[in-house]
């Protein structure tokens, strides 16, 4: 398995400015956004934005391949996943601007990194719809009087700083995805935080939509054909996203295991350390294979859910044994370790669950050479 730092030896200090922020982040989110405040985080952060927008990019992280990208996120999420979130970047956002908009819309969107390193969201999720996509009741609208969006959000990463987003809205008998800029908005966007148990980096938000204005021009592929439009395109933009999930459970993984081997042990914990450390090295694998796959340009729905649904229950399962496996007086008096322990659960809320992913794994590859 490769070390990623022998390629980035920058890590090894971005690692300690993520600590330090990651134990800012539980009492003053300010001050940790503050200590984040770095070239090479800040390149880190803007990684996968095209250079021709991305003002942040530094030579040492230039020309990042999407497997290394994974390997980069997997190795600071050793130190604090949580911290990870709380980093501005345009995430799941980039896919879907750079797959649907045109040229002119992604200069628009791209622009709030200009004077700094900007938050974005992807706004797909509702109150009593889930993560199903095809639920969703958020609707777009047009009248006499123009573009409407109404409608209400829930558990949308990043949000409350974010300086543009995308919504996911039903459009007649269809589906749209509408730019949005905040700090433009006013009183028909209202933004909320949500109290969370667990990475709370992932600054979860709900949005409502009130008669909110929409211009035509932020409405992406919107003479496009259907097939580029809705759950299609959503679906390409999470086929990204979810192995950055894996590698994030995995890089707490990580931290978890190395936090027990430092300890002393018996000789049935050593067996099942072993155990969990070879399931880590398989996962690991199994993302650089699908990190392969993307890249080479096949799509791989059931491969991406089962990576994050096998990165997300080991690093379950580690976290559940350790507060049994320690002492108590080694458990009380790690505060970063049980931290870690408590984030272990929250990733299964991010980007959908086990269950949708299981209940849409029988869906085929789709051909290669098929233009999306």
């Amino acid at each position: 398995m490769s070390d990623i730092t022998r390629r980035y030896p920058q890590l090894y200090a971005l690692s300690e400015r993520l600590l330090a922020a990651g134990q800012l982040a539980e009492t003053d989110l300010d001050r940790a956004v503050a200590h984040l405040d770095h070239p090479d985080l800040r390149s880190v952060a803007c990684i996968g934005i095209p250079s021709r927008f991305n003002f942040w990019e530094t030579p040492a992280f230039c020309a990042v391949s999407y497997a290394q990208h994974l390997q980069i996120i997997e190795y600071l999420s050793r130190t604090d996943a949580s911290a990870m979130m709380l980093m501005p970047g345009a995430s799941l956002t980039t896919r879907a601007i750079l797959t649907l908009g045109d040229e002119q819309q992604q200069a628009r969107f791209f622009a709030c990194f200009a004077e700094r390193p900007a938050w974005t969201f992807f706004a797909v999720t509702e109150p009593h719809a889930g993560s199903d996509a095809g639920a969703a009741s958020t609707e777009l609208t047009h009248h006499e009087n123009g573009w409407r969006l109404n409608g209400t959000k829930t558990l949308i990463g990043g949000a409350i700083r974010a300086s543009a987003g995308l919504v996911f809205a039903r459009y007649r008998q269809s589906q749209r995805l509408v730019m949005i800029f905040p700090d433009q908005s006013g009183p028909t966007l209202q933004r909320e935080p949500l109290d969370t148990l667990g990475l709370v980096g992932a600054g979860l938000t709900r949005l409502t939509f009130k008669e909110h204005r929409v211009a035509q021009e932020d409405i992406l592929g919107h003479e496009r054909r259907e097939l580029l439009q809705g759950l299609n395109a959503l679906s390409l933009v999470f086929e990204r996203h979810r192995p950055m999930v894996a590698a994030m459970a995995l890089g707490t993984t990580f931290g978890l295991l190395t936090a027990l081997d430092t300890r002393p042990m018996s000789a049935a914990v050593k067996r099942w350390s072993a155990r969990q450390w070879r399931t880590y090295r398989a996962v690991y694998q199994q993302m650089l294979s699908v990190a392969q796959g993307y890249s080479a340009g096949q799509h791989q729905h059931a491969l991406t859910s089962q990576l994050k649904r096998n990165a997300t229950r080991l690093v379950e399962e580690t976290a559940c044994h350790l507060p049994h496996w320690l002492d108590r007086d080694n458990w009380l008096e790690d505060g970063q370790l049980r931290k870690r322990y408590r984030d272990s659960f929250a990733f299964e809320y991010m980007e959908g669950t086990s269950t949708v992913h299981l209940l849409n794994s029988w869906r085929p590859p789709v051909a290669q050479g098929v233009n999306l």
